[in-house]
């Protein structure tokens, strides 16, 4: 990429506010998902970070990112599909959500924005007894999985010419980790606007800066999330092209939930005040610390392998001595920038791999934990294990 591919924003892409420094990021991953060996991808691999904050609406951004590479990115290199029963932690914490907020009423037509392999689609169009359910998702592979689920799929990015696409207008458009990766906001704000009736519900789902920030969490700061939104930046972006937020929710996962209903552009947003994160630095410098002191020497197994793992082989200078996931669909794939492959849960975790003497330590690198550690237990594994901020489980 050429400098002038390079977007710059030297202001909040939400209100227009001053920016003031919140986190630089030396190396980090480009690719965040693994790929087969065998598929050739560009490099660089790692490129440095720095985010702002806004001194008005306590929005995080990046300073500046390249829109062909990301694009790429989501189309090529995303999210490996798992098979159904897995990885459903987050689907289950949104549907929890949806239904204490009285979203799950009967509706005749749902769109999802970015469905990935639409099983939040489906699940809700089964809820809501919907009659119609369409999704928009640019990577192949997803949308291919989607398509096999019965769901009507687009296999583009959502923008302002999405009513072109879509047969009729939605009464509930919903999307999930989407928002923190655009970079036109006019567009899918456009978009929403013109695919949805006019009594719609709109909801979006996105790490909230509050919960992440505050605990000197990394997972949200990576390269393809060019925001990490407050709530006051969520609701005074959304308010700004017509939707008032209503109800909204942080899960135990740090993710906003949030519903709005139409309004009338502009105006005030009445909501939490701003927050500032002046020693997130700090924090993370820490954390980088004792990771690697943690991992000084000792054997090591990554569980869990998508963009929180890949992070922390960046901030440690090492690959896992071995790598493996939950998800059968990533074992033989690899990082690119890295050499090891993805390997069995039963290969990763044998005992023969490992002499208690060399301490070993099994990292469980995912949001997944709840999930993963049944599955740990249930294998043997007797040694250290700690998550992906170095806390003993």
């Amino acid at each position: 990429m050429t400098v002038h591919d390079v977007t710059h924003m030297s202001r909040c892409p939400v209100c227009g506010g001053g920016a003031l420094p919140l986190l630089f990021l030396e190396s980090q991953p480009i690719y965040q998902h693994p790929v087969a060996a065998s598929e050739p991808v560009p490099g660089p691999f790692s490129v440095d970070l720095e985010w702002a904050q806004c001194e008005a609406c306590g929005h995080a951004w990046q300073r500046e990112f390249v829109p062909e590479l990301l694009e790429s990115i989501y189309r090529n290199h995303y999210y490996t599909p798992a098979p159904g029963g897995m990885a459903i932690q987050f689907r289950d914490e949104f549907l929890r959500a949806m239904d204490d907020f009285g979203v799950l009423a009967r509706r005749g037509a749902l769109l999802e924005i970015g469905a990935s392999d639409g099983d939040v689609l489906l699940a809700l169009t089964r809820r809501m007894e919907a009659t119609r359910a369409f999704a928009f998702e640019p990577n192949a592979t997803n949308a291919s999985v989607a398509r096999q689920r019965g769901l009507t799929v687009y296999e583009k990015f959502f923008d302002r010419h999405a009513r072109d696409s879509l047969p009729c207008a939605v009464e509930i458009a919903l999307s999930r980790h989407v928002i923190e990766h655009l970079f036109d906001f006019d567009g899918f704000f456009a978009g929403i606007e013109s695919v949805t009736s006019r009594d719609a519900t709109l909801v979006l789902e996105t790490p909230s800066l509050e919960h992440h920030a505050g605990r000197g969490s990394l997972a949200p700061f990576h390269v393809e999330h060019i925001h990490v939104f407050s709530k006051r930046s969520l609701a005074r972006l959304a308010r700004r092209f017509g939707w008032q937020l209503v109800r909204d929710r942080v899960t135990d996962d740090g993710n906003l939930i949030a519903v709005f209903a139409r309004c009338e552009p502009g105006g005030s947003v009445s909501c939490d005040p701003n927050v500032r994160f002046e020693g997130l630095q700090a924090a993370v410098d820490a954390l980088r610390g004792h990771l690697r002191w943690l991992v000084d020497g000792r054997p090591l197994v990554f569980w869990g392998a998508g963009s929180a793992a890949i992070g922390i082989v960046r901030s440690i200078g090492r690959e896992p001595d071995y790598w493996t996931d939950g998800n059968p669909n990533k074992v033989g794939l690899v990082f690119p920038g890295c050499t090891r492959e993805i390997v069995s849960p039963e290969e990763a975790l044998s005992a023969r791999n490992f002499r208690p003497a060399d301490r070993p330590l099994l990292v469980i690198a995912s949001s997944f934990v709840r999930e993963i550690l049944p599955r740990v237990t249930a294998m043997g594994w007797a040694d250290e294990i700690v998550d992906m901020n170095g806390r003993s489980i």
